[in-house]
């Protein structure tokens, strides 16, 4: 990756003696930003530009070239890619657009062009790209407007606009970029290529991406994991207009939102939300202003934005400590009477600088903080700038982070100035600041608690996998595994479920239920696979005559709706349970998904309260497989439905053991037979002593 970031011959294809035009931007860019190595600009109209010989194709330049750039229109692309084998350069740089973002023909010239230069062993960089810069080699081979310069930062970004964006952003505030690599439509070169090398790149302190979608999601979260540096990620496609955009835009698919968010959390990423979230992470990353917890003491002027403080710093999960007694008696010694003690410190509005750098020098010696908040409102006896000095002055005397957060315009402005010059963080909004204080300490909290989780661990030996080819055998279409079959594999994996049968005879039926009463009588998943939605379902049965009449009355049901005179029917004892807890799952990749080879994300496990009312509840968190059992025991009890299960208010406790037990069942049985598409097992019943699995639909596709 550092020879094809760093040739020391280019070739750009494209240049003109018109200016504004993309390939003479990215020789002036190329030029004007010191780049030392040898410069080919190819145009058979010219012999020379921009005081440089030009040539009339790749083939004409006699020395060796590294890489060469193409800005030309698509359809005249794919020669010059001949002429870039023929000349047996390394890499290729495909600024133009008109590929796989446009549609099938574009995708097929894609991929013919892509097949090319890697039957060549020439690596490709793009399509539909704003090129790169690579700040540590004087490299900006881009069309971007602007360069902010060499820093501590790599940027990955699958959008060349967000490039330019970010960039613009970096130029107002005098930061800087090591890298930015526009990856475009990435017909060969991706993420989980560029990630590695810029974790192990000592130049490189953290890394940012904005992706719109992944190449492939188990790898590139396997190599999060591993990686110490912070990775910052903007990950567009949460709604299905988003979807349809994207789509558009690069030729991608979105992934399910909830996956990327259980990445994420997988992955220990700081997620931005959107442009101007993702440039704060960065210079606060930059910064190195990284709290080592969630401790925050709070020193403000005024008591409204302290208990806002508050109050935020609680929705983000922040702790607003208790200060502790010595802390408090020097508070008591140095501040007026009238003062609060107390976090969040109110110095009162006619602080000057020396009693909020003595506030803030007093909590930040507190052994519990990890972080202080220096609040501050523009009254007029507020010494702004005074004050925003004290912050610099106490930061070079300390290694825990001030966040200064002035509220108000342009009043505060030459306080930012300060801090900016001394780069030191700030923030004009107390939620913002708590948000992002939030994510930064959630990061540092959880770098060292990374655990990989190989999926081969939870593969087994099957036992119905035959039986399961044979039901889905040349049918692309996705199929609802028998009620039978799908039983059988539950029982593989030792997961609890009722007594069972079934069958499309009454008398066997009948047979089972005298021996089981109470029972339910229920169609199965292949006839209706919501069962409420069409009286689908009938419980507590307790006799014989009760039961043929329902039994015959869901035959007729069935019949009437899917035509089927013959129906398979589902007949279970019936369960005690104390509340019904709901497990799914969907699948982000296909049936490979957990060799070697295979591409996605795999298997996203949802859990939480089910029942009819599971959508309304809305009490669902999500787990990325494979997981260990600590990290999916944190998850379950970040749902509400935990707090019954564990004995809410005096309430007996239910089985949370054997629900694990059956969760981690659950997620060996979906890598066994990665076949399973979607999973929807709703409802588990739990009660004191079992967890129990009374309703699944398993659909599954060759």
């Amino acid at each position: 990756m550092e020879k094809i970031l760093s040739p020391k011959s280019i070739a750009i294809v494209g240049v003109s003696n018109d200016l504004q035009k993309v390939g003479s931007v990215l020789l002036r860019n190329l030029l004007e930003g010191g780049y030392n190595g040898k410069v080919y600009p190819i145009n058979p109209k010219y012999t020379e530009l921009q005081g440089r010989q030009v040539f009339p194709n790749i083939l004409a330049v006699n020395d060796d070239i590294d890489l060469v750039c193409i800005s030309l229109p698509y359809q005249l692309v794919e020669e010059i890619v001949d002429q870039c084998i023929m000349k047996k350069v390394k890499t290729v740089l495909i600024i133009s657009a008109g590929f796989s973002e446009t549609g099938q023909e574009g995708r097929e010239l894609e991929e013919r062009i892509a097949n090319k230069l890697k039957g060549a062993r020439i690596r490709l960089i793009g399509p539909n790209c704003l090129g790169f810069i690579n700040n540590k080699a004087k490299i900006n081979l881009s069309f971007a407007r602007s360069n902010p310069g060499d820093g501590n930062i790599a940027f990955i970004s699958q959008s060349g606009a967000f490039c330019t964006a970010i960039l613009d952003m970096a130029e107002e505030s005098n930061s800087g970029f090591g890298y930015v690599i526009s990856v475009g439509n990435k017909a060969d070169i991706n993420e989980n290529e560029l990630l590695p090398y810029f974790i192990s790149n000592p130049l490189i302190k953290a890394i940012a991406i904005y992706l719109e979608e992944f190449s492939d999601g188990k790898e590139f979260v396997s190599i999060a994991q591993r990686s110490k540096k912070p990775i910052l990620l903007i990950a567009p496609g949460s709604s299905e207009k988003s979807k349809q955009a994207i789509s558009s835009h690069t030729g991608s698919l979105a992934s399910s939102y909830d996956t990327v968010l259980a990445a994420v959390k997988k992955a220990n990423l700081l997620l931005a939300e959107n442009s101007e979230e993702l440039y704060k992470l960065i210079e606060l990353v930059d910064m190195g202003y990284m709290p080592k917890g969630k401790n925050v003491a709070v020193v403000s002027n005024a008591g409204g934005p302290g208990i806002t403080a508050v109050d935020s710093a609680e929705k983000e999960g922040l702790e607003i400590i208790s200060l502790g007694e010595k802390t408090q008696q020097k508070l008591k010694r140095d501040l007026p009477v009238e003062a609060s003690f107390e976090n969040p410190v109110d110095v009162l509005g006619d602080a000057k600088s020396d009693r909020y750098a003595s506030a803030i020098e007093t909590v930040i010696e507190d052994v519990n903080t990890n972080s202080v908040v220096i609040l501050l409102t523009p009254q007029l006896m507020t010494d702004i700038e005074g004050t925003a000095n004290a912050i610099v002055e106490i930061s070079k005397k300390t290694s825990k982070p001030l966040f200064a957060c002035f509220l108000g315009g342009k009043e505060v402005k030459n306080g930012f100035k300060i801090l900016t010059e001394n780069k030191l963080p700030w923030f004009n909004d107390v939620q913002e600041a708590m948000h992002l204080i939030s994510k930064l300490a959630n990061f540092e909290q959880n770098k060292n608690l990374n655990k990989i989780v190989d999926s081969n661990k939870f593969l087994r030996k099957t036992r119905n996998k035959k039986e399961l080819f044979e039901f889905v055998e040349g049918d692309e279409e996705i199929k609802v595994l028998p009620d039978d079959l799908a039983i059988k594999i539950l029982n593989e994996f030792g997961i609890d479920t009722p007594k069972q049968i079934v069958t499309s005879s009454l008398e066997q039926a009948r047979d089972f239920a005298s021996t089981a009463f109470p029972v339910a009588i229920k169609a199965s998943a292949q006839d209706l696979a919501h069962k409420t939605d069409h009286k689908g379902l009938y419980l507590d049965i307790r006799t014989i005559s009760e039961f043929e009449k329902s039994f015959e009355e869901l035959k007729e049901t069935i019949t009437k709706v899917t035509g089927n005179t013959s129906p398979e029917i589902l007949i279970q004892e019936m369960v005690d349970s104390k509340i019904e807890f709901f497990i799914g799952a969907n699948r982000e990749g296909d049936s490979h998904i957990y060799e070697k080879e295979g591409i996605g994300f795999g298997h996203l496990v949802a859990i939480g309260k089910g029942g009819v009312y599971t959508e309304v509840y809305k009490d669902i968190k999500h787990v990325l497989i494979p997981e260990t059992r600590e990290k999916v025991n944190a998850i379950l009890s970040e749902t509400r439905v935990s707090m019954i299960i564990d004995g809410y208010r005096g309430k007996p406790k239910l089985a949370r053991e054997k629900l694990l037990d059956l969760i981690m069942k659950i997620q060996s049985m979906l890598i066994t037979y990665p076949e399973i598409v979607s999973m929807d097992i709703n409802p588990v019943m739990l009660n004191e002593n079992r967890a129990v699995v009374v309703d699944i639909k398993l659909y599954v596709k060759k």
